[in-house]
């Protein structure tokens, strides 16, 4: 009695299973809308992230730059992976159409005699040949979130440490090739040992394994490295400007010649983004009156003692104002003619909650036309391995035109 009650539950569970498999096509779609929908939101959340750890936490640039391009890169490739999927399925909507209108398919003896002596698919082959492609590409992002998901939290942890205990980037990014390096080897080991039985049975390699015996060896491979291709030119785009939120460098020549305005000037700027520099109201200015922005980085507040105490010599010789707090790091210039600052007051922007000082600038004794804004910076460089600090006056470390009227 209780072999056959075990025997009809097997059997309910596989018809269960038939009947999902066959109706699969439903949850597809929805799943893949509805993350596409996510997606195409997130590249912008993601660089105001990367962002807000460079102003507000004190991450350097590069960890920041290498967080962007991370979740930017699986975001990229997840839109294509899901814009691939739904593109498929639109096809095989079609041709399910078409088998159902017309389900004998070609009637060779109606084609023109050319085309009458060749054998040709029928709907209903097709919408299945498809049906399993549509699965397939579907299913493959299955291992790849895993991937991703255990490689996002290791690393957040990896990322978490270094802010938290102030770590040289140094030792975060040795740390973690080491373990990139440790786990590579556990897993080519030839060596039957007890973490590969472990990883084997993981549902990360299984997925791995039926896509590698059923596809081929390479197919999955380099369906992959396709995607990763086609994903390129969103991952340029959603990290474009980025590198003008390197506090450390001058602004590029490219940066000078194409400025960017939108960066520069209030008016063209989206008020959901951050300011990576300085910044005012408009470009054209009607009155005698300049108010200038400068985003406030917290790395600064770090070397704001060392500076005091260390390079004292050499901030006199460069007859530099007296640093209390970062903005004194900033000197600004109109026309290369000295601007003295009064006193800086410091604000939140009320939607990015950026931190930001101010300064207001008497432009009356300035013609009518296009002038030129410059603000030069004094910061420490580290070294990437040690910790010895230089100093450096970066003379160009913002630079932009604005025209009054």
């Amino acid at each position: 009695m209780k072999k056959e009650t075990d025997y009809k539950r097997k059997q309910e569970e596989l018809t269960w299973l038939e009947n999902l498999q066959r109706n699969s096509w439903e949850p597809e779609v929805i799943i893949s809308g509805i993350t596409l929908a996510f997606l195409f939101v997130f590249p912008a959340k993601i660089y105001e992230f990367s962002v807000y750890l460079i102003q507000e936490i004190g991450v350097e640039y590069l960890p920041s730059l290498m967080i962007l391009f991370y979740l930017t890169t699986i975001v990229s490739v997840f839109k294509i992976f899901f814009v691939v999927h739904l593109c498929l399925r639109f096809v095989w909507a079609g041709l399910l159409g078409l088998s159902y209108a017309y389900p004998k398919g070609v009637i060779n003896k109606n084609l023109f005699k050319l085309a009458q002596d060749y054998n040709y698919q029928k709907p209903a082959d097709m919408v299945l040949k498809l049906e399993k492609t549509c699965s397939t590409t579907f299913a493959y992002p299955v291992s790849l979130v895993l991937v991703f998901l255990t490689f996002t939290v290791y690393l957040g942890l990896l990322i978490g440490f270094y802010v938290w205990f102030n770590l040289n980037f140094f030792i975060a990014y040795l740390i973690f090739m080491l373990s990139l390096i440790i786990f590579s080897l556990l897993l080519l080991s030839k060596k039957k040992t007890r973490f590969k039985v472990w990883y084997s049975q993981s549902m990360l390699s299984s997925i791995s394994a039926i896509y590698q015996s059923n596809l081929g060896k390479w197919t999955a491979v380099v369906y992959a490295i396709l995607i990763f291709i086609f994903a390129v030119p969103l991952i340029i785009s959603d990290t474009q400007d980025f590198s003008m939120f390197r506090n450390d460098r001058p602004i590029a020549e490219k940066e000078r010649e194409w400025p960017a305005k939108h960066l520069h000037f209030e008016a063209e700027h989206d008020g959901k983004s951050r300011f990576p520099r300085s910044f005012i109201a408009t470009e054209e200015l009607e009155d005698d009156y300049l108010r200038l922005g400068i985003a406030r980085y917290e790395g600064d507040e770090k070397i704001i003692e060392q500076l005091n105490s260390d390079f004292r010599v050499a901030l006199d010789s460069l007859d530099w104002v007296p640093l209390h707090e970062t903005a004194d790091l900033h000197r600004v210039f109109i026309d290369d003619q000295p601007i003295p600052i009064a006193s800086w007051s410091k604000h939140r922007i009320s939607v990015t909650k950026q931190k930001i000082y101010q300064a207001g600038i008497d432009i009356s004794h300035l013609e009518e036309g296009a002038h030129t804004l410059r603000v030069e910076k004094l910061l420490l460089k580290y070294g990437f391995v040690d910790n010895n600090a230089e100093l450096i006056n970066i003379d160009q470390w913002d630079l932009f035109e604005f025209i009054k009227r």
